[in-house]
């Protein structure tokens, strides 16, 4: 078995990233925010893919979820997927859904499944879901969510919390604190196994 692999995810909050010198810090999975809601694509989105791509990263892209209703989860996939169709990607697309205003916890699972179906049909593989631990294990505690990898953040820890349903995780974003040649600031560092991937 191929030992976990060292990533990051970012999005315009790291500023101008040179990937060359990320890529020799010994990072090989980078995700990267494209879009939010139903109309605002991430302003870094097309300069983050394109100097990691140019670098062989492994990459994947994720989407922030605001829907409050089913017909907004299907108009989020869709306009997740529009936007980085064709693009070269390694990692499985991920939902990152974690401000949930009034809504129950039922619909936020809702929500949640119909956004990752309408996801899986139109890019034909499964997509991750990235959440924190305690949300992993309360929130998003619903069966029809399992055959989706876990990405999971939890900080401070030698291993994250998994008394949840998936009970193994596939990303871990062990830190949002991490320091990275060729980033001037913080970033998210994470660890990744070979699920996270769709292909090699």
């Amino acid at each position: 078995m191929r030992r976990d692999r060292d990533g990051i995810d970012v999005s315009h909050w790291e500023g101008k990233i040179d990937f060359r010198k990320v890529k020799e810090a010994g990072i090989r999975i980078v995700y990267i925010k494209a879009t939010q809601g139903s109309d605002i694509v991430d302003p870094e989105f097309e300069r983050n893919y394109r100097d990691a791509d140019r670098e062989g990263l492994h990459i994947g892209f994720y989407h922030f979820v605001t829907a409050r209703d089913l017909a907004e989860a299907k108009e989020e996939a869709a306009f997740f997927y529009e936007k980085i169709r064709g693009k070269n990607q390694h990692a499985r697309p991920a939902m990152d859904f974690e401000q949930f205003g009034n809504l129950t916890r039922q619909e936020i699972r809702d929500i949640s499944v119909h956004f990752l179906r309408e996801l899986r049909r139109d890019f034909g593989h499964r997509p991750a879901i990235y959440t924190d631990s305690s949300n992993a294990s309360t929130t998003f505690d619903d069966d029809r969510l399992r055959e989706y990898p876990l990405w999971i953040a939890e900080y401070g820890v030698t291993k994250p919390d998994m008394e949840n349903p998936w009970r193994r995780w596939s990303g871990w974003q062990y830190t949002d604190r991490g320091r990275v040649k060729g980033i001037s600031g913080r970033v998210d560092r994470d660890h990744f196994r070979d699920e996270i991937l769709y292909r090699e």
